[in-house]
């Protein structure tokens, strides 16, 4: 008997991971993390909205590198993590997208729930860069942050759902046992 793939039951979580990823990316790697108050030292620069890796100009709307913008640790942290939960954030995906073509164990999915929830972690720890220098004068949430919010909530159900769907892959191996046996007999 040849062994099913994991199919359809793989729904949920790669859902809510792909939308997860696509966020977190939008989040991460864009321009409008925060929004910079007026008030802001960064005011010099004429920025309007911070990215992790880049910085829009107020007025014109160019976008420029984050090289001129003085990071303190906690800007240089939200960096790393940003892109920790990116490289893992693929790493999940990934899976997912060949969870729906091959057979994987129900250990797989439990460790595929818990990157999914470090990535939760990560993506929430992102938001460090409000206690960073840059913020010093004041930030408010951009559009990348919403997204960073939302890309936090869709990681953590992708690991519930994960889990979820380990427990259904262990019963699906527990309930073909029997009929193996008989198969061999």
């Amino acid at each position: 008997m040849v062994a099913p793939k994991s199919g359809f039951c793989c729904f949920g979580p790669s859902f809510f991971s792909s939308a997860a990823f696509i966020l977190s990316i939008f989040a991460n790697a864009r321009c409008n993390l925060v929004s910079i108050s007026e008030d802001n030292p960064l005011d010099r620069l004429s920025v309007n909205n911070l990215g992790l890796w880049c910085y829009e100009e107020s007025g014109s709307g160019y976008l420029w590198s984050t090289e001129n913008i003085e990071g303190d640790a906690k800007f240089e942290a939200s960096r790393g993590l940003g892109t920790a939960t990116m490289a893992l954030g693929f790493c999940v995906w990934l899976f997912y997208c060949f969870a729906g073509c091959f057979r994987f164990g129900p250990r797989a999915f439990q460790a595929a729930g818990l990157f999914c929830l470090i990535c939760c972690i990560l993506q929430s720890l992102v938001f460090l860069v409000f206690q960073s220098g840059v913020c010093a004068g004041g930030c408010g949430i951009g559009v990348g942050g919403q997204c960073g919010i939302a890309a936090a909530v869709l990681w953590f159900f992708a690991s519930i759902f994960s889990c979820g769907v380990g427990k259904e892959v262990a019963a699906a191996r527990k309930a073909e046992e029997p009929q193996d046996a008989q198969d061999a007999a």
